[in-house]
């Protein structure tokens, strides 16, 4: 079949026809489950279709312009694009956030970090309610990326002062973005956190709760990777060197011994395959109540420490 005539084909096919589409496609690269979850999100995005209304749509076709559409994305997705740079947003917590290349698209992972990070903030007494929920506490995300978990707890805990820091220029812009759409005060700054201290301004007064989401990808795993990570996430964000995997980890639990509150937390995102080295790594730096949690898959991705002493 001539291309005009394959184009011409597609154009006139039913909302059924383009998800088996998608689903060819998209084989290469994706399970048809997730393929499938691809195709509604791009309807949802272009024509504002729900799942339950794209399914009750099948037998309908598109319009010849909406059929172009379709077929653009569909080509961009099948060179390993990830969706959320296609359409330049992702979600997390339910919120909608700007991502774009150089930005890490936050992970489902990342979400449960979240979820973690709420459940220990609540074991602060005196945290208030409503508007002054949190009120009196600090919170600091490291390698913040997008803005995600700094932006998703400074609403959830409106009351408390939330810092956020990331070495890429980009991705602090991007992040400023997200914070002024959602309303938040987060107050970003760049930080090479390997190399330097927290700013005086910053550092004024200790922190309650720590978080870093930092680079652990070994360089060994880039094989098992999709080209949909590989080709287009920024690897700064993503890479360690393979002869010092902990690095990361290591400065932020330095910048953590000097400025977390005693009895204050340090959650962290780890690679699985490396749990046990850095719950060593917390004791050793000095924390307490180390402990790894499981995510959903059943992985050793979460890491929190409590810094040792009696909180003032």
């Amino acid at each position: 079949m001539k291309t005009d005539e394959k184009e011409e084909g597609m154009e006139k096919g039913s909302f059924r026809q383009w998800r088996e589409m998608y689903r060819r496609g998209l084989a290469s690269l994706y399970e048809e489950a997730e393929a499938d979850s691809l195709y509604y999100w791009v309807l949802e995005e272009l024509f504002s279709m729900s799942r339950v209304e794209a399914v009750a749509a099948l037998s309908r076709e598109p319009d010849p312009e909406g059929a172009g559409r379709l077929a653009a994305v569909l080509a961009r997705l099948q060179t390993g694009e990830p969706v959320q740079y296609i359409f330049g947003r992702s979600y997390f917590a339910g919120l909608a956030l700007e991502v774009g290349p150089g930005v890490l698209i936050p992970r489902p992972e990342t979400e449960e970090l979240y979820q973690w990070a709420c459940e220990t903030m609540d074991e602060f007494a005196g945290t208030g309610s409503g508007p002054t929920k949190g009120k009196g506490l600090r919170i600091l995300d490291f390698c913040t990326g997008s803005g995600a978990l700094a932006v998703a707890l400074a609403l959830a805990f409106p009351g408390a002062e939330v810092f956020a820091c990331d070495i890429s220029p980009e991705a602090l812009a991007v992040a400023h973005r997200n914070a002024r759409k959602h309303g938040t005060d987060v107050r970003f700054f760049r930080q090479d956190v390997l190399r330097e201290d927290l700013p005086e301004n910053v550092a004024s007064a200790p922190f309650h709760l720590m978080l870093a989401n930092p680079p652990y990808v070994l360089p060994s795993e880039k094989a098992r990777m999709r080209s949909n990570v590989l080709d287009y996430e920024p690897p700064l964000a993503l890479f360690v060197d393979r002869a010092s995997p902990l690095q990361f980890y290591e400065a932020i639990a330095r910048l953590a011994a000097s400025h977390l509150e005693k009895g204050g937390f340090l959650l962290e995102e780890i690679n699985e395959a490396l749990p046990e080295e850095n719950c060593r790594l917390l004791s050793e730096a000095g924390f307490r109540d180390v402990e790894v949690r499981r995510d959903i898959r059943g992985k050793f991705r979460m890491l929190r420490g409590r810094r040792a002493g009696t909180p003032s």
